[in-house]
């Protein structure tokens, strides 16, 4: 597939959504916990009667590519967000890619797909990322638990091996994790998923997986949900944990983190944090109402120097795409 290639001072939204008809056909047809609420806001896939995410209805791209021309937006990059994989086997991976794939062929100045992944065997996974990356996958996208196993679980490390080896792009996204609450209405995933991903963060420095494969370049998002508001908590008891070197900050610092938030005091927090450099801009695109534009809006309001806004919008992501 032919991309083209991203001019200096393009945005790139890092996080934004397309769910490829069928996408949660064997999740359903596999796991008896999992069912789906149709409406005419599209779909919502249920987990023991819990909310655990939504799919609005795939609008025709046309309106898609409105919205972001509307912002200023060149690039988005697209996942299935918290779809979690790793409760599917490997035909529910070759069809999300080849739907992500097919979008990205049909319009390859405007958007990059990161690759969904089969958990059920390393050669399965290594095989589906390679005919993924073929097709033009700039990465990988995983959930902050995949099919019951946290990201440090010694179930996934062949594949933070590999992903170290390839120095590939990985997306995580929160999701809705195997003991999360029944019949809850969305809360959880509102709050709750703030926490998924700053428990995912922390547990990949403290288990030792970024000491590990420090090549992996990670994109956490939502600002890292909770993290930078517990960072210094987790940082006091790492000693205890013998794989985790060096306090979890100095790994978490390394990688990236996304800014799906319209809250200004949040960006603030992220940046003092992580850093500016370590910041892309992202949108959540369907999910948030107007998500780019309040985004874009949110982040350009921010008393930042023009040039650390720039590189967030732009320079950071092109960086890891390129």
């Amino acid at each position: 597939m032919t991309e083209h290639k991203i001019a200096p001072g393009d945005i790139v939204d890092m996080h934004a959504h397309v769910y490829p008809d069928g996408c949660f056909d064997e999740i359903l047809e596999t796991r008896p916990e999992f069912a789906l609420i149709r409406s005419e806001r599209g779909l919502s896939l249920t987990c023991r009667g819990s909310h655990t995410m939504s799919a609005p209805a795939n609008a025709d791209l046309s309106e898609r590519l409105g919205t972001m021309d509307e912002a200023g937006v060149k690039v988005e990059v697209l996942s299935v967000g918290a779809l979690d994989t790793g409760w599917a086997g490997p035909a529910t991976a070759r069809l999300v890619n080849d739907g992500l794939a097919r979008i990205c062929r049909e319009y390859p100045d405007r958007f990059r797909f990161v690759a969904a992944l089969p958990f059920t065997s390393t050669a399965a996974l290594v095989d589906e990322l390679d005919r993924a990356m073929s097709m033009g996958a700039v990465g990988a996208c995983i959930t902050t638990t995949v099919g019951g196993h946290t990201l440090d679980s010694p179930e996934l490390g062949e594949f933070w091996r590999e992903a170290h080896c390839r120095r590939l792009l990985v997306l995580v996204h929160p999701t809705f994790p195997v003991d999360g609450p029944a019949d809850d209405r969305g809360e959880y995933l509102s709050v709750g998923y703030l926490g998924e991903t700053a428990m995912a963060a922390t547990k990949l420095a403290l288990g030792g997986v970024l000491e590990e494969c420090p090549d992996v370049r990670v994109v956490w998002s939502h600002c890292g949900g909770s993290l930078c508001m517990v960072l210094d908590r987790v940082d006091r008891g790492y000693r205890r944990y013998e794989k985790c070197l060096h306090p979890p900050s100095e790994y978490l610092r390394r990688c990236w983190y996304d800014t799906v938030t319209v809250s200004g005091p949040a960006l603030d927090c992220a940046r003092a944090t992580f850093g500016a450099d370590r910041l892309v801009y992202g949108t959540d695109e369907p999910h948030v109402p107007d998500g780019s534009k309040a985004v874009l809006a949110t982040l350009r309001g921010r008393p930042w120097p023009e040039a650390e806004k720039a590189a967030i919008l732009s320079d950071t992501a092109r960086g890891l795409l390129e």
